[in-house]
């Protein structure tokens, strides 16, 4: 089933149906209502004629009839106009002057049923019948035909009405109804769609809320919602509290692996410390170290990717200051850093993961950088895209891949260990982001870095 996606479109679509459905309803309702009553209204007129001419009528010795007095008022003193009337006996015809001599053909029309039999008859006779037919001119017209007994003598009396008198009148009726009613339709339309907006107006609200919380701006929703959607906000506000909670713990985890990391880089730094380190000797260290930062870092991770990041970090600033750091640092080397970042750029990270992130990537273009290092930044869709470029040797492809496994080096005499790119894979990766290298414009390496984008507002 297809139809509108959103809850106003359904409400509208529904509300629109009905009225639409009820307005044609009362129109079909009123037009045969108002047909009726000018029918009606016709009948009594014509039946009024009908017995006028009754009171007035005579009937001689031989049969003939005649009136009494004339029978033409208005408005039956208009000829070609439809109003007629003819009395027809055995002998005679007795008809309106307003047909100027022209020829009343009457429809023939069956007589009413016979009363029940042991039932009189009633004493003004049957009530007259209704006919349709063509009229002097081709003139459609309605016809009231009633058949009395005038001294003995059969009389068959009959007035017309043109039949637009009913048409005419029922159509101006109807249009002018028509009018009203979608006039009524529109206001009712323009009503449920105020009803809508404002009905819906809280949903509205607690979007804004909860995009609030996403950026940082809030941490809870807030209260006093409508009595429908409180318990929804109440859920949110419990499951946020679930997920700070969670946070919270993988906090902890990266705070244990750092107290873990302690005995085990003390024992390093105490093998290093010799005249001659045995590789042998070392390498057991680096197998714990590798062993806990996979242990902890696993456990941070299914801490916190089951909730949603609400963190918020101004990314300019951060590159900035840690730019300017690593600028002094290698002062000796006269490095040239730029740094391309629009203003509101910003991700959902927390600052000190972020400064762990960037700082780990910074640091290592600086160390290999001949002359430059550039770094840049851009939204691109819901994340935001950071590129950090040096002009040192770079990587070829074959071991970009060696390089990104923790404890995994090219040069054994460069200082470290080879676990800061993989731990800054799987930090980024507790946030949701990726982590790449490829080739620089400016010849030696580039990492490229997403992070999930919020808007800095």
């Amino acid at each position: 089933m297809t139809g509108p996606v959103s809850l106003a479109g359904r409400l509208l679509a529904v509300a629109a149906l009905s009225i639409t459905a009820a307005v044609l309803v009362a129109g079909i309702v009123i037009g045969f209502l108002l047909h009726h009553i000018l029918q009606r209204t016709i009948d009594e007129r014509l039946d009024s004629q009908i017995v006028f001419l009754s009171s007035m009528l005579q009937v001689d010795g031989a049969g003939r009839l005649s009136l009494a007095g004339s029978a033409d008022g208005p408005p039956f003193d208009l000829p070609g106009r439809g109003w007629y009337w003819r009395l027809r006996g055995p002998n005679n015809v007795l008809e309106s002057r307003a047909l100027n001599g022209k020829a009343l053909d009457v429809p023939v029309v069956p007589p009413p049923p016979l009363p029940p039999s042991g039932r009189a008859p009633p004493a003004a006779g049957p009530p007259p019948r209704s006919a349709e037919g063509a009229g002097p001119g081709g003139m459609f017209l309605y016809f009231r035909v009633k058949n009395i007994d005038a001294s003995g003598v059969p009389v068959e009396i009959a007035a017309t009405a043109p039949r637009g008198a009913i048409r005419d009148p029922l159509l101006n009726a109807l249009l002018t109804l028509g009018l009203c009613l979608g006039a009524l339709e529109a206001v009712l339309l323009l009503a449920i769609l105020l009803q809508v907006k404002l009905g819906l107006r809280p949903l509205t609200l607690l979007r804004a809320a909860i995009a609030d919380i996403r950026v940082g701006r809030r941490d809870r929703l807030p209260a006093g919602q409508p009595s429908e959607i409180q318990p929804l906000a109440d859920e949110l506000n419990v499951l946020l509290a679930q997920n700070e909670a969670t946070l919270e713990r993988a906090r902890g985890h990266v705070a244990n692996l750092a107290h873990g990391l302690k005995t085990p880089l003390a024992s390093l730094t105490l093998a290093l410390s010799g005249e001659r380190a045995d590789p042998r000797e070392l390498r057991p260290l680096v197998d714990v170290i590798e062993r806990r930062i996979r242990h902890h870092l696993g456990r941070a991770r299914a801490a916190a990717l089951a909730g949603p990041v609400r963190a918020h970090t101004a990314v300019g600033p951060r590159l900035e200051a840690l730019g300017d750091v690593l600028s002094k640092v290698n002062a000796a080397r006269t490095i040239t850093f730029t740094l391309d970042v629009p203003a509101d750029a910003a991700c959902g990270c927390e600052q000190q993961d972020f400064d762990e992130i960037a700082g780990n990537l910074m640091e290592n273009a600086f160390t290999w950088a001949k002359s430059a290092v550039a770094v840049s930044a851009k939204p691109v869709n819901r994340v935001l895209a950071i590129t950090i470029d040096d002009d040192g040797p770079g990587l070829q492809p074959a071991d970009i891949e060696r390089v990104m496994k923790s404890g995994q080096r090219l040069d054994e005499e460069a200082p470290g260990f080879g676990f800061g790119l993989s731990i800054t894979r799987d930090l980024v990766a507790l946030y949701g982001g990726e982590l790449g290298l490829a080739r620089a414009p400016l010849g030696g390496l580039r990492v490229e870095l997403t992070l999930p984008r919020v808007d800095a507002g």
